[in-house]
């Protein structure tokens, strides 16, 4: 039977084993302690593993903690975003209903019922309308108003020839300063000498221009000048006067 062993009888190197602390010179470095048995070999492998499945199973449970955390604050935001949207609803002002609406009685209106009738032919009748004529291609717009007035007047005549005499008033508000006065001679006329103006013609029409000394004609004012003329087959009043080129009364 062997002998019971006090602990005065353990070793150091057995004490350092068992109790896996390193043993350690006062002089030199420390020497590493002999690896225990339960370091090594397949059981200190599943140890190892054991933790290993441990840590990752505290990671998870942390994980799903947080995942059900999150859940949960986003569910909590979601419900108060609709008991805010219900309360802003339910205190927005309702119309409210007046006594006659809360004593009307219920009452269904009837659909009424529509049947289309068959047509009925209508008579078809034309009129025949007459379209007025354009006024603006028949009417002619007023002539202006003259400006002045001619008095032509035939003093002497013979077999071939005549003398006359042109007064022409300026019946406009402006001062006519040169002047120029023409007409129309209607059976061939021709002018054979002018005296107070300048006379030439062309064809049947006649242009007399002003002196220096009567250029000037004052609205209201009467210039005159005269003429010596032949003619041929008559000699009738002349037409189509006008003072600088505005049409003028003849008499």
């Amino acid at each position: 039977m062997g002998r019971r062993r006090d602990d005065d009888e353990i070793s150091v190197a057995e004490l350092l084993r068992e109790t896996g602390a390193t043993p350690r010179s006062l002089g030199g470095p420390s020497e590493a302690a002999p690896p225990r048995d339960e370091d090594t070999g397949d059981g200190y492998r599943e140890r190892l593993e054991q933790r290993a499945r441990e840590a990752a199973a505290g990671q998870q449970r942390a994980g799903r903690r947080i995942r059900w955390i999150f859940g949960f604050a986003g569910a909590v935001v979601v419900l108060g975003s609709l008991v805010l949207i219900a309360v802003t609803s339910e205190s927005a002002p309702q119309p409210r209903a007046t006594p006659q609406d809360l004593l009307a009685p219920a009452t269904t209106t009837p659909r009424p019922t529509f049947t289309t009738p068959s047509p009925t032919p209508i008579p078809t009748v034309l009129r025949q309308t007459s379209t007025p004529p354009s006024t603006s291609a028949t009417q002619k717009p007023p002539p202006e108003a003259a400006t002045c007035f001619v008095r032509f007047s035939v003093s002497d005549q013979w077999n071939d020839g005549f003398t006359a005499e042109v007064a022409v008033t300026n019946k406009s508000g402006e001062t006519l300063s040169p002047w120029t006065l023409a007409w129309t001679f209607t059976a061939g006329q021709r002018v054979t000498h002018g005296w107070d103006g300048k006379y030439s013609q062309s064809g049947n029409r006649v242009t007399v221009t002003a002196e220096s000394y009567n250029a000037t004609l004052a609205p209201g004012a009467t210039v005159s000048t005269g003429l010596n003329g032949a003619f041929d087959h008559g000699n009738p009043a002349p037409t189509a006067f006008t003072l600088n080129g505005a049409r003028c009364d003849a008499g």
